[in-house]
């Protein structure tokens, strides 16, 4: 008998529950990595939306249609090893095979107010990825930012 192949939404996975202050240009790894393998924290999962909420105490030249921040997934292609990244603060570097999505600001933030930001719909392969947030504002991200992933799966009914 024929059946319908649809998603279903899962619940979100935290990557990062509170982070540390992020200057600009300057690229921190999640606490948590990203595992879509059979068993991972997004097992089997295809497809998914980053979260990221934030705040700056300054704002200076960010407006509606800046780029907040980028997200990164390096693969750990053997389980154990992601590949060499340069995090130094104000000149991060992260190889942009791993670019995986932009957090842009819809409008203009508010000085000490969090905004919600969400990435366009990112492909992956069944991998363990180590994720980054890459600070792009030209402010400082306050401290307390959280990281979130929100994936789906495919389902046949």
């Amino acid at each position: 008998m024929a059946g319908n192949i649809g998603s279903k939404a899962t619940s979100g996975v935290t990557l990062v529950s509170s982070g540390s202050s992020l200057a600009t240009g300057t690229a921190v790894a999640g606490a948590t990595n990203l595992d879509a393998r059979s068993a991972g924290n997004i097992d089997s999962d295809f497809q998914a939306r980053f979260e990221l909420v934030c705040q700056w105490a300054t704002i200076t030249s960010i407006i509606a249609g800046s780029i907040a921040a980028e997200v990164y997934l390096l693969p750990i292609l053997d389980g154990t090893n992601a590949p060499d990244v340069d995090t130094t603060s104000g000149t991060s570097r992260i190889p942009y095979s791993a670019y995986a999505g932009v957090f842009e600001c819809p409008k203009a933030p508010t000085a000490n107010t969090n905004m919600r930001l969400a990435t366009a719909l990112i492909s992956f392969d069944p991998m363990l990825y180590t994720p980054y947030v890459l600070n792009r504002s030209g402010q400082t991200i306050s401290a307390a930012w959280t990281l979130k992933v929100f994936s789906s799966k495919g389902q046949y009914t």
